[in-house]
């Protein structure tokens, strides 16, 4: 198991590892230039609260870089000041997490990893859909844009909308408050995109 601070980190960017391996097809009416994007750059909070006897609650922040091309992805957590936290690869061989103690974790998917790193399954299915903009049963839209939705028990919120996709991202697991004792909240801010 890795330090909890990684952990945090690297909670923040799954959601943009799986994004890159997925090969997006646009919606009706969807722009195409926001099924293009290969490269994202952002800032990320992640706050990990565990219920039971004594409430004990942790965050992270910081920066992400994600590049993604011919099947592969690259991912970069930073700490605020600039520092690698983490680093992560994808492709169909698998997924691997190098921290920056230089410690080396891998898996045959993105689902395998966080098991083997947290001790639990990450939803990771939907993510490359949440990060592109697409809820498959939006509870809320806005000029035919998904805004929110429930999936696989990730509440998600799509926010600030650009040619690329939302700017702000909003996930809450469990999605239904009281569902369970451990709960994650993870905002992405999408800086550059292209």
């Amino acid at each position: 198991m890795i330090d909890r601070r990684t952990a945090l980190a690297w909670i923040a960017g799954l959601p943009l590892i799986v994004a890159g391996c997925a090969t997006p097809t646009a919606p009706p009416g969807a722009a195409l230039s926001a099924f293009e994007t290969t490269r994202w750059a952002g800032r990320f909070a992640v706050t990990l609260t565990e219920a039971g006897a004594d409430l004990r609650e942790e965050s992270a922040s910081g920066r992400f870089l994600l590049e993604s091309a011919g099947g592969a992805t690259l991912l970069e957590l930073l700490s605020p000041l600039g520092q690698t936290m983490a680093s992560a690869k994808m492709n169909a061989g698998g997924a691997e997490l190098v921290t920056s103690e230089g410690k080396r974790y891998q898996a045959d998917s993105a689902e395998q990893l966080t098991e083997r790193v947290f001790g639990w399954r990450m939803p990771l299915g939907s993510l490359p859909d949440w990060l592109r903009g697409r809820l498959s049963d939006p509870s809320e839209t806005d000029q035919g844009r998904p805004l929110a939705g429930v999936e696989h028990g990730w509440a998600v919120r799509l926010e600030n909308w650009r040619p690329t996709g939302p700017g702000r991202l909003t996930l809450d697991w469990p999605a239904r408050p009281g569902a369970g004792l451990r709960k994650v909240n993870l905002r992405l801010v999408v800086d550059e995109a292209s």
